[in-house]
């Protein structure tokens, strides 16, 4: 098994800036704690700092206590229980997610005599929002209030307005363009108390909904523009709709389309649909006849292309083309699996087959300045080589003791010594 060794002591005192190099590391086994040396002072640290061992760094199986600030730049994610003994909890985030179904404030309270609720603060705006139990009431309250967060006891609440959809009784007064009203004082509709009354969608159902006048069956109420919007009563037509609505319907089905050239409006002056057919756009030739040119682009940036090849010489044919021949047309390499021919120029890389003759150096070479050094990410086992001496015309040399793993890219050795102090 490998083992590196780095400075160490057996006592306990901590290394001095004097006796680490910057960057070194040194460990005192009288205490178990781990330095390294910070600063580059000449050939000595600048200072020594403690980075591990027992009181260096927080303890990942057993309790421990931590003083001191902290502060966490990235996220922090807690699988048990959090526990939080201060006086006040601030969290600065733009937006909070709870998962819990409940939350409970106030917990642990055995008597309560405080308001309770959600505090909204609004700066310079106004008064703080608030959505509280009013306590010495027994009532829910929505408005605002110059507390803080900071008040306990009976809070000063002013009623703000609720805006929401109601159900169940409402005691006192509604204000509005209706006025206010009770319950069982519908006779008021009737006789006019209340002429300017809106009613909200699916705030009355129809079998509530009783119109007096009402004319002869098989007429309904439709929307009025010419009445500012009032309603008046129109016939019925197929479908359960007026005239007005089933034109309406129809000549909304239609609109302008340059793309065919066919234009169709709805002319609500006589209820008609007027359809014009203008220049035809779309292409009407049908099936095309053989070509004898193409459009060709100068295409000078695309790193993949397929050359396009005839499976005869000549006649009407279809442009082939194969994924084992393509074209770099940034570059102007053309890739291929194989090549049948003569070939006259300069070749990169491995060649195969028979060996020709070499001349010049590389025939009569016998010391190297240089080597082809080839990528080897995959082998298991690899002997890194060195020499018997810094300088000279010397082989190579490897030790079985000393191996590289080119996959994993792990180093193996028998040990790596640091030194004592």
């Amino acid at each position: 098994m490998a083992q590196i060794r780095i400075k160490r002591s057996t006592g306990s005192s901590a290394p001095s800036s004097s006796d680490l190099a910057n960057a070194e590391l040194a460990f005192t086994e009288g205490n178990d704690i781990l330095y390294y040396g910070e600063g580059t002072s000449g050939s000595n640290a600048a200072s020594v700092i403690k980075i591990g061992g027992s009181g260096a760094f927080v303890d990942l199986t057993t309790a421990q206590t931590v003083a001191g600030d902290k502060t966490f730049s990235d996220d922090i994610t807690v699988t048990g229980n959090l526990t939080v003994n201060g006086t006040t909890t601030t969290v600065s985030t733009t937006n909070t997610k709870v998962s819990d179904n409940l939350l409970e404030l106030n917990t642990g309270a055995g008597s309560n005599a405080n308001d309770c609720g959600i505090l909204i603060e609004r700066g310079s705006t106004g008064d703080n929002a608030i959505i509280a139990w009013d306590e010495s009431a027994d009532k829910f309250t929505v408005g605002t209030t110059t507390n803080t967060h900071d008040d306990t006891g009976n809070l000063t609440i002013t009623a703000g307005t609720l805006v929401a959809n109601l159900e169940g009784n409402v005691t006192g007064n509604t204000s509005g363009s209706a006025g206010s009203f009770t319950a069982g004082s519908a006779s008021n509709l009737n006789s006019g108390t209340i002429p300017a009354a809106r009613i909200g969608n699916d705030s009355i159902t129809e079998a509530k909904l009783d119109v007096s006048n009402s004319p002869t069956d098989d007429y309904v109420l439709t929307a009025d523009s010419a009445q500012g919007g009032g309603l008046k009563w129109s016939a019925v037509a197929a479908g359960g709709l007026s005239d007005e609505q089933v034109q309406d319907k129809v000549g909304a089905m239609f609109t302008s389309n340059t793309e065919t050239g066919i234009t169709a409006t709805y002319q609500d002056s006589d209820g008609t649909i007027d359809l014009v057919v203008g220049t035809l756009n779309q292409d009407t030739t049908g099936t095309a006849a053989i070509a004898t040119t193409v459009t060709v682009a100068d295409e000078s940036s695309d790193t993949s292309c397929n050359v396009l090849f005839a499976t005869a010489a000549t006649g009407d044919l279809a442009p082939k083309s194969g994924t084992n021949l393509t074209f770099n047309s940034s570059s102007g390499a053309l890739t291929a699996t194989s090549f049948v021919g003569a070939l006259t120029g300069n070749v990169t890389g491995n060649t195969s087959g028979s060996a020709g003759s070499c001349t010049g150096n590389s025939a009569t070479a016998t010391t190297s300045t240089n080597v082809t050094v080839a990528d080897e990410s995959s082998d298991t086992t690899c002997f890194p080589l060195f020499s018997t001496a810094a300088t000279g015309n010397l082989p190579p040399k490897s030790g079985s003791n000393l191996t590289f793993n080119s996959s994993t890219g792990q180093l193996d050795f028998t040990v790596l010594d640091g030194g004592t102090w």
